[in-house]
């Protein structure tokens, strides 16, 4: 899952969990929130909205070459 501490605070890990909403931890505190940065639940209230939008739109390196029309064979890509 894409993840990426906070480069203001290095303690501060924010990770994208199961469910699509983002993980903010530091020590054994916690925040779940959107990948917009909004509140769900947790000890940590606040969040960076810029890190949550970057972290929940990072896909995994499968999802990028799924979507990506250059590695599809209807554009005319074949193995040589």
């Amino acid at each position: 899952m894409p993840s990426v501490t906070h480069p203001f605070d290095p303690e501060t890990l924010y990770e994208m969990n199961k469910d699509g909403n983002i993980r903010v931890s530091k020590g054994k505190k916690f925040g779940i929130f959107t990948t917009e940065g909004r509140h769900i639940t947790g000890e940590i209230r606040e969040a960076d909205p810029q890190l949550c939008v970057w972290v929940g739109n990072n896909p995994d390196l499968e999802q990028q070459l799924a979507r990506d029309d250059r590695f599809t064979e209807r554009h005319g890509f074949r193995e040589k």
